[in-house]
C-alpha cells in the first residue's frame, strides 16, 4: 500500500510539474490531457487487481513442470555420474530429485551408489558434494 501511495503521489506531483513548465496553446491541452490519463489510470490500479487483469495463474495451466522435472533430473544425473568418474575415477549410479517450488527448479535430494570396491570413496564423494552445495545427500556402495 505504501508503494502504490508513493507512486500516486508521484505521478500526480510530476503531472503538476509538468503543466506548470508547458507553455500555453496545443501542446499544453495535449500534455495536460495525457497527464491527467496518467494519474487516472495509477489511481484506479488497485480496482484492477479485483477483477484479476493480467491474471498469471493462466501460464502454469501451459507448462508441463513434472516433464521438464523429469528431464532435468535425468541430465543432472548423467552429468554428475561424468563428474564423478572423471574426480575420483569411480563409477557411480546417481540420481539428482529436481524439483518445481517457489518459481524455480531445486534439487532436492542426492543419491550415489558406488561399486562394490569403492566404499573407500564414500566420505570424499560425501564432503564433495556438499561443496557444491548439494543437499540431502546419500552416498552408499552396492551390495551384490
Amino acid at each position: 500500500m505504501k508503494a502504490y501511495l508513493l507512486t500516486a503521489a508521484g505521478v500526480i506531483f510530476l503531472s503538476v510539474i509538468v503543466s506548470l513548465l508547458i507553455p500555453e496553446g496545443k501542446l499544453h491541452k495535449t500534455v495536460t490531457f495525457v497527464m491527467r490519463l496518467v494519474c487516472l489510470l495509477v489511481l484506479i490500479q488497485p480496482v484492477t487487481g479485483i477483477f484479476k487483469i493480467g491474471d498469471t495463474e493462466t501460464t502454469s495451466k501451459y507448462f508441463d513442470y513434472e516433464f521438464v522435472e523429469d528431464v532435468y533430473t535425468d541430465h543432472q544425473s548423467r552429468e554428475l555420474e561424468k563428474l564423478l568418474q572423471k574426480e575420483f575415477g569411480q563409477k557411480t549410479e546417481c540420481i539428482v530429485d529436481v524439483e518445481y517450488k517457489d518459481g524455480q527448479f531445486k534439487v532436492e535430494k542426492v543419491q550415489v551408489a558406488l561399486e562394490k570396491d569403492g566404499a573407500k570413496f564414500i566420505n570424499q564423494i560425501y564432503a564433495y558434494l556438499e561443496k557444491l552445495n548439494y543437499i540431502n545427500i546419500t552416498v552408499y556402495a552396492k551390495s551384490t
